[in-house]
């Protein structure tokens, strides 16, 4: 991009140069007015779709070189998940009673200067099956992180990956791990379709106890639309989850933006209710006036666990 700046900048001035050498030496050169002046209207003229040319050429070297690296990456990606069985629904997943992470420590590394900017650990954490966990802390203080961390997104740099009782090390075994979780992440992407066979008159109910039945449509395995508000998506993305019934379902601030009747449902009625059918739950989020419904609360604070407590 600096070179085409540079480029730019040079290719106007030597145009603006050009016609001014022209208007100021026509009487030299011995042209006629009449035709400097339709000369430099001409010139003009062709300047702008020149221009337009000259601008598409930065946006046809970054597709260039993003086709480049999506090369580079896809032959660098461990190709044992695209040998892997598809799941044909969620009852033929693996199952889970506890995962523990014990002494995990995970850093992010300055590529610039080699330096360590922010840590997470070491930490000890448990979750068992049928419990719902609440991590709290102020922004920064690593919560997405450590569910990275809890879902096997991110290897810890020390420290073990527990699964009832078992480490977690292997890529098999890794991929395994990882089919035990739903995940809504605040950046999450929504699929309008479900891998599995689900009946709509399952499904349906559920659209509507979301408010979303007036939205969209389950039909023949999709959903009609996912062009919806962000509330509205989130929603979708719990209804998807919730139907997943796999193991463990975590959650990044899913009530930050809900209304509050939602939220109150989410944290009131749906929470304990996938609680009672033997979910695991972590829930990130900021809304003190339902720690209650938590069976613990971990606090994190500077990449740490300052403060773990029992609320039942």
């Amino acid at each position: 991009m600096r070179l085409f700046w540079l480029g730019d900048a040079a290719s106007s001035a030597c145009f603006f140069l050009a016609v001014g050498l022209l208007l100021a030496g026509r009487q030299i050169l011995g042209f006629d007015g009449e035709a400097i002046s339709g000369a430099v209207i001409v010139l003009l003229y062709i300047k702008g779709p020149l221009s337009q040319l000259a601008a598409a050429l930065p946006a046809l070297d970054q597709a260039r070189i993003s086709f480049r690296r999506i090369l580079e990456l896809s032959a660098g990606i461990d190709r044992q998940d695209a040998d892997m069985p598809m799941i044909s629904g969620p009852a033929d997943g693996p199952s889970a009673q506890e995962i523990r992470l014990e002494g995990v420590h995970y850093g992010f590394t300055d590529t610039e200067t080699g330096t360590a900017p922010f840590t997470l650990g070491p930490v000890d954490l448990a979750l068992k099956a049928g419990e719902i966990l609440f991590i709290v802390g102020e922004n920064g203080a690593g919560k997405t992180t450590l569910v990275k961390l809890l879902l096997g997104l991110y290897r810890p740099h020390s420290g073990r990956l527990l699964w009832d009782g078992v480490a977690v090390d292997g890529e098999g075994r890794l991929d395994d791990y990882r089919q035990l979780f739903s995940t809504i992440f605040s950046d999450f992407f929504l699929f309008d379709d479900l891998p599995w066979e689900e009946e709509p008159e399952r499904v349906q109910p559920l659209l509507q106890r979301l408010g979303l039945a007036t939205k969209l449509r389950f039909e023949d395995g999709r959903f009609s639309t996912t062009d919806l508000s962000s509330g509205q998506r989130k929603r979708l993305a719990l209804a998807q989850a919730w139907l997943d019934r796999r193991p463990f379902l975590v959650t990044d601030e899913w009530a930050a933006d809900q209304d509050p009747s939602y939220r109150r449902q989410f944290y009131e009625d749906i929470l304990p209710e996938l609680k009672a059918a033997g979910r695991g739950l972590v829930v990130i989020s900021h809304d003190d006036r339902y720690f209650h419904v938590a069976d613990r609360i971990v606090h994190l604070k500077g990449g740490r666990i300052v403060q773990e407590e029992k609320t039942r």
